[in-house]
């Protein structure tokens, strides 16, 4: 199936996301291990939970630049 840029429905209910063009690199959970987890068959990775602190909201905005496809996204304020 051709990516969309569509929310994966695995994603954890909020701001931060991945999309279906993620490819599975691990670039994101390198820097975000507490927020991130990679699929049971490590094709993609998407977001296990929302950030709780500054800390993981950081870890979280390094892991968006860090990734190649660009398909970690935070829709800001909108959830």
């Amino acid at each position: 199936m051709m990516p969309t840029g569509e929310r994966l429905r695995k994603n954890a209910y909020g701001r931060y996301y991945v999309t279906d063009e993620c490819d599975g690199c691990g670039a994101c959970a390198s820097l975000a291990r507490i927020n991130v987890e990679a699929s049971p068959d490590g094709s993609y990775y998407y977001v296990i939970q929302q950030p709780l602190d500054a800390i993981e909201e950081a870890a979280l905005k390094a892991a968006m630049g860090a990734c190649p496809r660009h398909c970690l996204k935070d829709d800001g304020d909108r959830n």
